[in-house]
């Protein structure tokens, strides 16, 4: 009893530190600011788009197809009006490093950069072994390379502004980067690898002005999720183990909203999602600091009860699988 009044206690303090902390912005205004992102012709990217440029930013703009680019170039200025002047464009492949290079250089020429927001990404969906190598070269080369050509282009001359400029760099990631996406194996690497190359970038970059910002979304109204809608077997065992409920998907432009919130404020990791990825985020946290002592305690009080639920998913999941395959059996099973 004296456990439970004491446990309500401790979580009552908290809560109240939690509504009268208010934290400080590290950026606090994109007036004027030039921010760069890759993958921006629809989507997340568009959204950011949109939205830095509401907030009064100069924007670039860049994705593998220039028809796509035009189009949303025109829809931004539709929809900004007085934008002309702060848009760019530049048709390039994020998982090209000399193209890439090239367009980084002639931005920061232009203007600046204070915010990267490293967006582009793609996924193809199977087993790993029955998926053409092709598709697993190129989900790797634009998940993880399309991300490390901006960052090592653009961080020796944003190191050279570091002192006087505030400035961050925004890894877009997915709840993939902190639980498995069944039948993604692949793709689930490589958004585990953003978010190793967050965490440690994060500390090099500890001497310099500029914030690494992870971003975490959970399943988005993009293109992306058309294939999700197969209605054979496999992809519905598929959508039950990642806990996919199109319902419950996103807006793009929520995400959007929340990336730059964590801009704003330097946060190290967020997720969009606030039960789902709350939890996945309190396992997998690993050395990424929570936002705040209030964060750090409301994780420490509920950690066990999440821990409690992880164990009875995982047989879930097994037992779902394992059905499914015996259903569906293939040369080699055991079982």
């Amino acid at each position: 009893m004296e456990f439970v009044s004491g446990t309500l206690l401790v979580g009552s303090a908290v809560m109240l530190v939690g509504y009268l902390w208010r934290r400080t912005p590290f950026l606090p205004s994109l007036e004027g600011k030039h921010v760069f992102i890759t993958g921006g012709s629809t989507g997340i990217g568009y959204a950011i788009a949109k939205r830095a440029l509401l907030q009064g930013a100069y924007v670039t703009v860049t994705g593998r197809s220039l028809s796509n680019l035009q189009k949303a170039q025109d829809s931004l200025l539709e929809e900004i009006g007085d934008g002309a002047t702060r848009v760019r464009i530049k048709a390039v492949d994020a998982g090209d490093y000399k193209l890439m290079s090239q367009a980084i250089s002639e931005s920061f020429a232009w203007k600046p950069i204070d915010v990267l927001v490293c967006n582009a990404g793609l996924t193809r969906s199977g087993y790993l072994d029955q998926m053409p190598i092709e598709d697993l070269e190129l989900t790797v080369r634009t998940n993880i390379m399309g991300t490390v050509y901006p960052v090592h282009t653009a961080l020796p001359l944003m190191k050279q502004r570091s002192p006087d400029h505030p400035m961050s760099i925004v890894f877009i990631g997915s709840l993939a980067s902190l639980f498995l996406m069944y039948g993604n194996s692949v793709y689930t690497g490589t958004k585990y690898a953003l978010k190793g190359m967050a965490e440690s970038l994060r500390l090099e970059l500890l001497p310099y002005s500029i914030r690494i910002s992870m971003i975490c979304p959970g399943f988005v109204q993009t293109a992306f999720l058309d294939e999700a809608e197969r209605r054979d077997e496999l992809q519905i065992l598929m959508k039950d183990i990642n806990m996919y409920d199109r319902k419950q998907a996103q807006s793009p432009d929520e995400v959007a909203r929340r990336t730059l919130e964590a801009v704003k404020y330097g946060s190290p990791i967020v997720t969009t999602t606030p039960i789902l990825g709350s939890a996945l985020l309190m396992m997998a946290r690993g050395f990424i600091p929570d936002e705040s002592m209030f964060k750090t305690a409301q994780e420490l009080l509920t950690y066990p009860l999440v821990r409690i639920f992880t164990i009875f998913a995982k047989f879930d999941m097994h037992r779902k699988i394992l059905a499914y395959h015996r259903r569906n059996p293939s040369p080699g099973q055991v079982r």
